[in-house]
């Protein structure tokens, strides 16, 4: 209903007591703290340790966590029920300190499980590479004699080792075949050291590897058994900590209390940075609505400093809080994700949530998908009591499921034709035993109040658009309001009232036409002599008088936008329609049934995940672009308060 009034406050308290007063004014969780603009040459008040400290500790606890769940054996839950805790009693009794230990042997048994993963890793590498070498009964470290050499390495698959081999014999070395398969054929060459040129000539034109197992004194299977060994130690060891894990996870509980009171500090030392200082003096600067004021001044008084709260001025730029009813204040964040208003002015969400509320329901009109909304949301708010965010998001669609239900009774649509599918398919009623309850424009079997736009989409346009128009009208009626509270009456009366009247002209010209004429002409010569008022010269007056008539041509753009609200409504039924055709196709049979079951919850799912997206987008638009753009005066920053972390507890 309006945007909270905001007071500035200004703090000079001692240096010794920041931390106290800080810590105090979060848990008011209603002070938005800022860096002020100051003439005085003053520096912040430097807290970059203290902040690399808390948020690499934040950083270690959030890893902790992620890998003690993996062990825990708490009942996991959609509900998670917050721990209420006294934070100061948690790290009095020691309780941190044994967390902290927690997290700290946390990682490092993760850090020696990574390590054995790589050391396992290099363990297999081992086994792969002496593995060919098994049958060779040196060992795979020696190299020669004081006159011979040693080398073992492998040739491609498809070498000719015979063929090799000779050529091998000829430039002076033995060579032998130990083994083969699709990685090569290894070989071991002994050979003069004298003739090692030619002999390796011969192999690396053959596209010999050399293996390398330099320092090595151990046959390849010994080599592999002692490798094997390790590997199982190193698996014993690895489950061990697995079992480590299991056991420390049953502190998982303190550990989400030492991350909140982590994360706490971390969001106080980021306020802090934002403080102004001297040698014994810090300032305090930010902002507080007007009606918490009472509770920031019971609180500085306990402390020996000196503070002000005053109005903002007009170079100021308040953050803006928003104040609705409980209906209302849901749709919050649909304004939000637009932008803010100034702040003083004025605040549309309760006019925005009805039309958002009608528009969303028209958009896609059906009882059961509605229904269906609305159990989610409200059940969900209930059953899962969740942040105050998300608690907004899910009210606001239940509220909006309501209106799908209104509009769908009165468009006859549960489940698209449901049914009536149901009837013709399944139990073979014939055409004319269905029901026909529609009181404007049918041409079939409905279950319509009022009518079903599938029979009647021409209905359903016009239905649209008067929508569109009592909402274009709306927006104009608070600009007119807007202006009038601001002293520019006349402006409202010529700006505003010229276009009702012009309105009005049209719409008599249906009706009473020798009436609509005049009135027409008369709101055409005020639009066209007043709207180039403020312009002194008469050429420019007349010229933009004339401009002003050019505006209807935006106002019937703006107009023809809530055609989508037609063609929301249309995608949404007919899908359904298709859905429910080949739910019933299968008839009164159990197969048919299976069928049924089947088609009707994976097709309507599937119909109302993609519409409720869709509807969401266009209501959206439709606020944001033809309402919003008839008065708005978007561009305020929200109110963003420093608060404690609550994320797994709240305060006994």
């Amino acid at each position: 209903m309006s945007v909270l009034s905001m007071k500035k406050l200004t703090v000079f308290a001692y240096k010794n007591e920041t931390d106290e007063i800080v810590r105090r004014l979060v848990k008011l969780r209603c002070v938005e703290m800022r860096t002020a603009d100051t003439d005085c040459e003053l520096e912040r008040l430097n807290c970059d340790v203290k902040r690399n400290e808390l948020e690499g500790s934040v950083s270690d606890i959030n890893e902790a966590m992620l890998i003690l769940n993996k062990y825990s054996k708490r009942t996991r839950s959609l509900i998670n029920p917050k721990l209420k805790v006294n934070l100061e009693k948690f790290v009095k009794d020691g309780f941190a300190d044994n967390a902290r230990f927690t997290v700290k042997q946390t990682l490092e048994s993760e850090a020696r499980r990574n390590e054995i993963k790589a050391e396992q890793t290099r363990l297999d590498a081992q086994i792969i590479a002496a593995t060919p070498y098994i049958s060779f009964d040196l060992e795979l470290g020696f190299e020669g004699t004081a006159t011979t050499s040693l080398v073992l390495g492998v040739l491609p698959f498809d070498s000719d080792f015979t063929a090799i081999g000779k050529e091998l014999y000829e430039a002076g070395a033995v060579s032998e075949l130990i083994s083969e398969g699709l990685d090569g054929k290894f070989i071991s060459v002994v050979l003069h050291k004298n003739d090692a040129n030619p002999v390796m000539t011969v192999l690396s034109s053959h596209g010999f590897v050399k293996a390398s197992f330099s320092g090595i004194d151990k046959t390849a299977s010994e080599y592999i058994n002692e490798a094997k060994q390790k590997k199982a130690m190193l698996e014993k060891e690895y489950n061990d900590i697995g079992e480590r894990f299991v056991a420390l996870a049953e502190s998982l509980g303190s550990v989400e209390i030492l991350y909140d009171l982590e994360q706490t500090a971390l969001n106080e030392t980021v306020e802090k940075q934002k403080l102004l200082t001297t040698e014994t003096t810090v300032m305090i600067f930010g902002w507080i609505p007007e009606e918490r004021e009472g509770s920031a001044k019971a609180l500085l008084d306990r402390y020996d400093c000196a503070y002000e709260l005053e109005a903002p001025n007009e170079e100021d730029k308040p953050p803006i809080l928003l104040k609705n009813n409980g209906f209302a204040a849901n749709f919050e964040w649909v304004l939000g994700m637009y932008s803010y208003p100034m702040y003083g002015k004025f605040d549309p969400t309760f006019i925005m949530s009805i039309f958002y509320f009608i528009i969303f329901g028209i958009m896609f009109a059906d009882a059961g998908y509605g229904l269906l909304l609305v159990l989610a949301c409200f059940l969900g708010v209930k059953i899962l009591k969740p942040k105050e965010s998300m608690k907004r998001f899910l009210l606001m669609f239940g509220y909006c499921g309501i209106s799908c239900i209104i509009f769908g009774v009165l468009f006859g649509a549960y489940f698209g034709d449901f049914p009536l599918a149901f009837m013709r398919n399944i139990l073979g009623m014939a055409e004319a035993d269905l029901p026909d309850l529609a009181l404007l424009g049918s041409t079939g079997a409905n279950l319509a109040v009022l009518f079903d736009p599938l029979q009647n989409p021409m209905g359903f346009l016009i239905f649209s658009l008067a929508v569109g128009a009592v909402h274009l009208i709306a927006g104009m009626a608070v600009k007119f309001v807007i202006l009038c509270k601001e002293g520019q009456v006349l402006d409202a009366i010529l700006d505003i009232g010229a276009y009702w009247l012009l309105f009005a002209g049209f719409g008599l010209l249906a009706l009473v036409p020798a009436v609509g004429t005049w009135v027409t002409i008369a709101a055409a010569a005020i639009i066209v002599l007043t709207h180039g008022r403020a312009e002194k010269n008469i050429v420019m007056k007349l010229l933009k008088g004339l401009l002003g008539l050019y505006d209807l041509i935006s106002y019937a753009s703006d107009l023809l936008s809530y055609s989508r609200i037609l063609a929301l409504g249309l995608a949404a039924g007919v899908i359904a329609q298709v859905v429910n055709i080949l739910a019933t196709m299968g008839g009164p049979t159990i197969v048919g049934f299976i069928a049924l079951v089947l088609a009707f919850l994976l097709g309507h799912i599937l119909n109302m995940a993609i519409n409720v997206l869709g509807t969401f987008v266009h209501a959206s638009r439709l606020q944001y672009i033809e309402f919003f753009g008839k008065f708005y005066e978007d561009g305020g920053i929200a109110f963003e308060p420093a608060v404690p972390s609550d994320k797994y507890t709240e305060e006994e």
